[in-house]
C-alpha cells in the first residue's frame, strides 16, 4: 500500500521511534459521587490518546501507558461528569480522587467522530452532538431513523414513498446522499442498503449516536458533505438481559415489537459480550381509503453480537462481531393478491449480513495505531410495477467491503494521525421491465493526515487534509479542513471551523428506487459524463455550559454556510414506458442558517431541551424541472422542543413537539393533470410517553410505559389517489397518530 510512498515510510517510521523513546507515566485514582460514594463502570479517558478504562465497584482505577506532561482527564458516568488537566510523570504515579458533578439530563459523554481521537463532549474541538442510548430508551426509539428523529437540530427524516415508505436523512436542508453514516468510523452502509436501512437498524446495540455537521471529506471521504452519522457500539460494562414488548395501535391499526438485549463480560477465552435482537410487525394504512397505501406493511427481524478481548495488559483491544437482518414490506394496491395482478405494487424482500473486526493498540505512551475492516452483503428481491405488469420483478446485489489502518502518536502539545482507508462495492441490479442491467463496481482509496494542536488547555487547533482515488474520478481529489475550540473562562466554548467534501458521481438511494407515478415507473440515472460535486462548508459556534443555584444549563448557538459546485440535479430525459429522469450537474447551490439548542435541568424534577434550525436553501440556477430556485423538500424553519418530569411515586413523564415549517414539493402528472411545484402545510407534532419504573433488586428491574404520538394526528391532507397517483408525492411527518404500551424486563 506504502511501497511507492517513501515519504510516508519515513513519516511512519519517525513515529514510531518517537514512541519508543518515550517513558511511560502512570496515574491512579478514585472517583466518587456528589455524597461521596463511589461510581462503579464510570469511564477515564485521556484526550488524544487511546488511555481508557473502567472504575471498579469501588470506585478505583488505574491508568498505565501515560505520556509525560500536561493531560486532559475526562470521566463520564451516566448522570456524572467531570474534566480536568492533570501533570504526571513518570518518575512517579500520583493518586487523586474525582469528585463528579451530577450531570442532571445533560448528555457528557466522551466523542470520537469529530476528530478520530477521544474527548469529552464539552472539550471536543469539532462541535458534535449527540444521542445516547440513555435517550432513546427514555423515548422509547427502537430504530435508526427513530432515533434521529426530533433530536438533533438540523437532523429531519422524511418519508419519500407512498408505497414502500422509503426514508432518508436531510442535515441542515442537504438530502440523504449527502450525509455519511459510519458504524464505528467506517462507511458500513452502502447507497442500496441506505434505502431502507433508517428502519432497519435497532438501537439496542448502540453506546450513542454522533452527528457532526459540515464537510467531513477530511477524514470519511466521499459523500460527507452534509456530516457524518456515527454509529457508536456499546462495550459491555456489567453482566445483564433485558427484554421488551410493545403492542400499538397507528391510525387504528395494529403494530408489534418484541426485542432482547444482553451483556455478558467473562465468556470463554476472556470474551465479553453484547447481543441484541429485534422483531417488528407493522400494517399497512390506506388513509383516505381510496384502496392504495400511504404507509406500506412491513415485517422486519434484525439482530447481532459484538464480541471483545484485552491483550497486553488492557492496552490493545479486539473487537469483532456480526448482524443480520430480514424485512419484508410491501404497499400500493390489493395487498393480498399476486403482485402482478394489482394496479400498483411495491415489494421487497431485503436481507442484509454483516460482521466487522477491529483492533486498537496503545505501543507506547505516545503511540496507538487501530486496524478496521468491515464486510456487508444486501440482497434485494423486488417488485415495482404497475399497471399489472407481470415483468416488473428485479434482484439487486450489493456487496461492500471497508477497511481502515490508522496511526497516531502525542508529540508534546501535538496529536499526529495518519491513516488509509480502502472501500469496494458491488452494484449488481436488474429489473427487466425498466430495461436496467446495472453491473458495476465502485472502489476509493483514501490517504488521510491531522494535526491536533493543544497551544492552551483552553485553545485547540485542528488541521487535516485527504486524498481520495476513486475509479470513477479522474486524479485525485483533495479534501483539506481546519477547525479551533477556544475555551472563554470555565463555562463558554467558541468553535469554527472551514471544511471541504465531494460526491463522487456514483449510484445513490433514489437511483436504486422505482416510483410509481402516473401508472408508469419513474427512475432516476447518472447521466452520461456526470462529474463529481464538490462543497466548501463554514461553520461557527458558541456553547455555554454551568451549573448555576444547582441547575445544570447548556445553550448553544451557530451558523453553517455550505457552498455546492456542479451540483447534482435531474433533469428528465425520453424513454418509452416510464419516465427517466437524469441526474446532471447544476450551476451551484448553497444552504446557509443559523440554529438553536438547549438543555437546562431546571430541578432535579425538571428538564427542558430543544432545538431550533432557520435556514435558506437556494440553487444559483432556477433548476431544469420546475425553474425553481429553492430546494425540494427543505423548510426554511424547523425544531423541536420537550419537558422531561420525574414525578413523585417514580413516574417519568416526557411531552415533546416536533414543529416543521412550510416546504415546496415537486407534483407530477397522473393523478392531477400536470407536472407543479407544490406548497405543503406546516406541521406540529405532539408526544406523550409515560413510564414507571420499579427496582425489585439492585439488578432486577420492570418498566411500564404509554406513549401518545402524534396526538393531534397533524399530517399530509392533499393525497393523490387511484392507480395513476405520484406515489413520491408524500412529506411532513412519517407517523400518524399512535398509541403504544410496552413493557421492558432487566436482570
Amino acid at each position: 500500500m506504502l511501497r511507492g510512498d517513501p515519504v510516508m515510510l519515513r513519516l511512519l517510521m519517525v513515529t514510531v521511534l518517537l514512541g519508543a523513546c518515550s517513558r511511560a507515566a502512570e496515574l491512579s485514582g478514585r472517583v466518587t459521587g456528589v455524597e461521596g460514594k463511589p461510581v462503579a463502570s464510570a469511564r477515564v479517558t485521556v484526550a488524544g490518546v487511546p488511555a481508557t478504562t473502567v472504575t471498579a465497584a469501588n470506585g478505583l482505577f488505574r491508568l498505565t501507558g501515560l505520556p509525560a506532561g500536561l493531560i486532559r482527564l475526562s470521566v463520564a458516568a451516566q448522570g456524572y461528569f467531570e474534566s480536568r488537566d492533570i501533570q504526571v510523570d513518570p518518575a512517579e504515579e500520583p493518586s487523586i480522587e474525582i469528585r463528579l458533578t451530577e450531570a442532571g439530563t445533560l448528555e457528557q459523554s466522551i466523542v470520537v467522530t469529530g476528530t478520530s481521537t477521544p474527548h469529552l463532549l464539552v472539550d471536543a474541538p469539532v462541535r458534535t452532538e449527540l444521542v445516547s442510548h440513555e435517550l432513546t430508551e427514555a423515548l422509547v426509539k427502537r430504530t435508526l431513523g427513530e432515533a434521529l428523529t426530533a433530536t438533533v437540530p438540523g437532523l429531519r427524516i422524511e418519508n419519500n414513498c407512498s408505497n414502500c415508505g422509503f426514508s432518508a436523512i436531510r442535515l441542515n436542508g442537504l438530502e440523504g446522499p449527502y450525509t455519511q453514516i459510519l458504524e464505528d468510523g467506517l462507511p458500513t452502509l452502502s447507497g442500496v442498503s441506505t434505502v431502507y436501512g433508517l428502519d432497519q437498524i435497532p438501537t439496542e446495540f448502540l453506546e450513542q449516536l454522533e452527528v457532526v455537521k459540515g464537510g467531513n471529506s477530511a477524514l470519511y471521504g466521499p459523500n460527507a458533505v452534509a456530516g457524518v452519522i456515527n454509529l457508536v457500539r456499546r462495550q459491555p460494562r456489567e453482566n445483564f438481559f433485558q427484554i421488551d414488548g410493545l403492542s400499538g395501535w397507528q391510525r387504528g391499526r395494529p403494530e408489534q415489537q418484541t426485542g432482547a438485549a444482553a451483556q455478558l463480560i467473562a465468556l470463554p477465552g476472556g470474551l465479553s459480550g453484547d447481543f441484541y435482537f429485534r422483531s417488528i410487525r407493522k400494517t399497512h394504512i390506506d388513509r383516505d381509503r381510496d384502496g392504495f397505501t400511504e404507509l406500506p406493511r412491513r415485517d422486519l427481524r434484525a439482530g447481532g453480537v459484538s464480541l471483545y478481548r484485552k491483550f497486553f495488559d488492557g492496552q490493545a483491544t479486539l473487537a469483532f462481531g456480526g448482524s443480520a437482518g430480514s424485512e419484508f414490506r410491501r404497499g400500493g394496491s390489493q395487498l393480498d393478491a399476486r403482485p402482478e395482478d394489482t394496479y400498483v405494487t411495491e415489494q421487497i424482500q431485503s436481507l442484509r449480513r454483516a460482521g466487522f473486526a477491529r483492533f486498537q493498540h496503545a505501543a507506547t505512551p505516545a503511540t496507538f495505531y487501530s486496524l478496521n475492516a468491515s464486510y456487508s452483503h444486501f440482497v434485494r428481491d423486488s417488485y415495482y410495477g404497475a399497471g399489472f405488469d407481470p415483468n416488473a420483478y428485479g434482484v439487486t446485489r450489493n456487496p461492500l467491503f471497508a477497511s481502515d489502518a490508522q496511526i497516531g502518536h502525542q508529540l508534546g502539545r501535538h496529536t499526529l494521525l495518519g491513516g488509509f482507508q480502502y472501500w469496494s462495492e458491488r452494484v449488481d441490479d436488474r429489473i427487466p421491465a425498466y430495461d436496467r442491467r446495472f453491473d458495476s463496481r465502485f472502489t476509493n482509496r483514501g490517504l488521510y493526515v491531522q494535526d491536533e494542536y493543544r497551544i492552551r488547555p483552553n485553545l485547540v487547533v485542528v488541521g487535516g487534509a485527504r486524498g481520495d482515488r476513486s475509479n470513477i474520478v479522474n486524479g485525485w481529489v483533495w479534501s483539506p479542513r481546519a477547525n479551533v475550540r477556544y475555551g472563554i473562562g470555565q463555562n463558554w466554548n467558541l468553535r469554527a471551523g472551514v471544511s471541504t467534501g465531494f460526491r463522487a458521481p456514483a449510484i445513490f438511494d433514489e437511483d436504486l428506487h422505482v416510483a410509481a407515478v402516473g401508472g408508469e415507473g419513474f427512475l432516476i440515472a447518472p447521466a452520461p459524463g456526470l462529474r463529481k460535486e464538490r462543497s466548501l462548508s463554514f461553520s461557527g459556534s458558541l456553547d455555554y455550559n454551568a451549573q448555576i443555584n444547582g441547575k445544570r444549563i447548556q445553550l448553544g448557538a451557530g451558523f453553517f454556510h455550505t457552498s455546492l459546485r456542479d451540483n447534482f440535479q435531474l433533469r428528465e430525459a425520453e424513454r418509452d414506458g416510464f419516465r427517466l429522469f437524469e441526474r446532471v450537474n447544476g450551476a451551484g447551490s448553497y444552504v446557509r442558517g443559523v440554529e438553536f439548542s438547549g438543555n437546562v435541568q431546571v430541578n432535579r424534577r425538571v428538564g427542558l431541551r430543544g432545538g431550533a434550525t432557520f435556514q435558506l436553501a437556494r440553487f444559483r440556477q432556477p433548476e431544469p424541472q420546475f425553474g425553481s430556485l429553492r430546494f425540494f423538500r427543505t423548510p426554511n424553519a424547523y425544531g423541536f422542543a420537550a419537558v422531561d418530569l420525574d414525578l413523585p411515586g417514580g413516574l417519568d413523564i416526557i411531552t415533546s413537539g416536533d414543529f416543521t415549517g412550510r416546504m415546496v414539493v415537486p407534483h407530477f402528472a397522473g393523478y392531477i393533470e400536470s407536472d407543479r411545484l407544490a406548497r405543503s402545510q406546516r406541521f406540529a407534532v405532539f408526544n406523550v410517553i409515560a413510564s414507571r419504573t420499579w427496582e425489585l433488586t439492585d439488578r432486577r428491574s420492570i418498566r411500564l410505559f404509554a406513549a401518545a404520538l402524534n396526538l393531534t394526528d397533524d399530517y399530509q391532507r392533499d393525497f393523490d389517489q387511484g392507480p395513476n397517483r405520484d406515489s413520491r408525492y408524500i412529506y411532513g411527518p412519517a407517523q400518524m397518530r399512535q398509541v403504544n404500551l410496552g413493557v421492558t424486563l432487566r436482570f
